[in-house]
């Protein structure tokens, strides 16, 4: 049966594709997760203490580890010796590659995913940042460069051996197979962040309709957007007649995708928005509360 199955994968569509293609898309997936359990270590275990899937998609992947891998493997020869080159490399690198993730996500979702504007010292009374725009940081670039050096000393070759125990075949079978897998989960992974979208738009919206129609009532809260829905729904619960059906659909509405924004937000504690400031204090407001 093995060798039957060994035949079939020699002569399926698998086998057309170039096998070094293959290899990177792999290592982009083995950098993914490299990254994801990183973050879930640093960020989720030493700092929240419990378990956060830092990863932007659902499954164990954080991408833009990948794409730093791939870009620390593709440095030309001359960038990686002396060993003070190679590091000063992957600094510039790594950080192009996580600001330029920032501003694309930042663009997309009119959200600041994350911020390291806090990052800073004060010499003499005087503040000096250690970030830009607080998409980067000057620690983090350091670790980048660090992980430089590592890779490609270390990490390389290791990636190199474990390639070399499979055939071609296999491992153009797995990319497909985990292509796949990633389309499915990056397709699930839009159409959440699209309701995240939504969500803070339309809670933008509604606060400001109710403000232009309920400011002159006596029962309407105006002090913090909490206090604001508060209100309203103790209104709609003792009055429910004096709303429309709309309206009150529109609350409903709201409970529902709360969940998929808070979610985002827990793995996300630093995320920020111009477009959707209060929004986002709100849903932060709510789950400290909890």
């Amino acid at each position: 049966m093995f060798e039957q199955f060994n035949e079939w994968l020699n002569t399926s569509p698998v086998t057309f594709q170039s096998v070094e293609l293959s290899k990177a898309f792999l290592t982009f997936l083995m950098f993914s997760v490299i990254g994801w359990i990183c973050e879930v270590l640093y960020v989720g275990l030493f700092f929240e203490h419990k378990f956060i899937n830092r990863g932007f998609l659902y499954g164990p992947l954080c991408p833009i580890y990948g794409f730093g891998g791939i870009v620390i493997l593709s440095l030309p020869k001359a960038l990686q010796d002396p060993i003070w080159v190679l590091f000063l490399s992957g600094i510039f690198f790594c950080t192009l590659v996580e600001y330029l993730g920032s501003w694309i996500l930042e663009k997309m979702f009119h959200a600041h995913w994350w911020d390291y504007s806090g990052h800073k010292i004060t010499i003499k009374g005087k503040t000096i940042p250690l970030n830009i725009k607080g998409r980067v940081c000057l620690l983090n670039s350091i670790l980048f460069g660090v992980m430089t050096v590592v890779v490609i000393d270390f990490v390389q070759p290791l990636i190199n051996r474990f390639f070399a125990l499979f055939p071609d075949v296999y491992l153009n079978l797995a990319n497909d197979v985990f292509a796949i897998i990633l389309a499915i989960d990056l397709a699930f992974t839009v159409h959440k962040l699209v309701d995240f979208s939504v969500y803070n738009q339309r809670v933008k919206d509604f606060i400001e309709t109710a403000k232009d129609r309920f400011s002159t009532e006596a029962w309407f809260k105006n002090t913090s957007m909490a206090e604001q829905f508060a209100s309203i729904r103790e209104q709609i619960s003792a009055h429910k007649e004096n709303f429309s059906e709309s309206f009150v659909k529109k609350m409903e509405e709201f409970s529902a995708l709360q969940k998929n924004a808070e979610r985002w937000l827990k793995k996300f504690p630093s995320l920020t928005s111009k477009n959707y400031k209060e929004s986002i204090a709100h849903l932060k407001e709510k789950l400290k509360n909890r």
